[in-house]
């Protein structure tokens, strides 16, 4: 069960979404990062049932918490940006996984963007993010690990679809966007993505449980548009509104 959602009203436009289950030195990091950037921020963090110290080192920080419990990434996502984009009323939210550092511009230069939906470039090569400065260039086919979403797409295509608990959900909105009109890419402006943190962290027992929702998601996902997501059909439905994936 929930805890009600009690945050105060905060000043300023720039806010960070980030989602966490467990990975406490991970998240250490990603906070970090969210700190450090170029411009003034606020963090806001759902907690999806943390147990290893995470929810109470999170509640000793200037950030809002807010926990529940096993309710899954797409629930989170569409409760956090509910949240800041009704309640709060912000233009925009940069939303993280908690296996990110960021570099210190990222949400600065996402904003500069001026993208509906734009993401950073993930890198997990054990650098934190090549040298030298990001060509800007454009790249298909957005990665959901860092993204900045406006309030316009947020209202323009609607909520993640819970169906898709933990998985698949990213998907299926990239696909949504896409028939909704909205532009969403990557920039080249990398970022350190440790792939995967919550799964390679998580014992046996809740691996297998999220392998298993995982599955039952890539179902949902097929039955919902009669294609399996990543197939050949998947990435043809954005030949045929003019936005090939490569």
């Amino acid at each position: 069960m929930s805890k009600p959602m009690v945050a105060a009203r905060t000043s300023g436009t720039n806010h960070v979404l980030m989602l966490t289950l467990n990975c406490q030195a991970l998240t250490r990091d990603a906070v970090a990062s969210v700190f450090a950037q170029d411009i003034p921020v606020h963090l806001t963090v759902f907690d999806d049932g943390s147990t290893d110290g995470t929810l109470p080192w999170l509640r000793s920080l200037p950030v809002t918490v807010v926990p529940y419990y096993h309710i899954g990434v797409s629930a989170l996502w569409n409760r956090g940006l509910d949240h800041l984009f009704y309640y709060l009323q912000v233009p925009h939210v940069l939303v993280i996984n908690n296996d990110v550092r960021l570099r210190s511009d990222c949400y600065r230069r996402l904003v500069d963007d001026g993208g509906e939906f734009v993401t950073c470039v993930g890198t997990s090569s054990g650098a934190e993010w090549p040298g030298g400065e990001p060509s800007g260039k454009k790249r298909p086919h957005p990665d959901f690990s860092c993204w900045l979403i406006r309030r316009e797409c947020w209202l323009k295509v609607g909520k993640f679809d819970e169906r898709m608990k933990v998985y698949a959900s990213d998907g299926d909105y990239h696909l949504r966007m896409h028939r909704a009109g909205v532009e969403a890419y990557c920039l080249d402006l990398p970022f350190w993505h440790y792939a995967s943190g919550t799964l390679k962290e998580a014992g046996e027992e809740e691996q297998e449980r999220i392998l298993k929702q995982a599955q039952a998601d890539r179902e949902a996902f097929e039955r919902k548009w009669g294609f399996a997501m990543g197939s050949p059909e998947y990435y043809k439905q954005f030949e045929e509104v003019g936005c090939p994936l490569t």
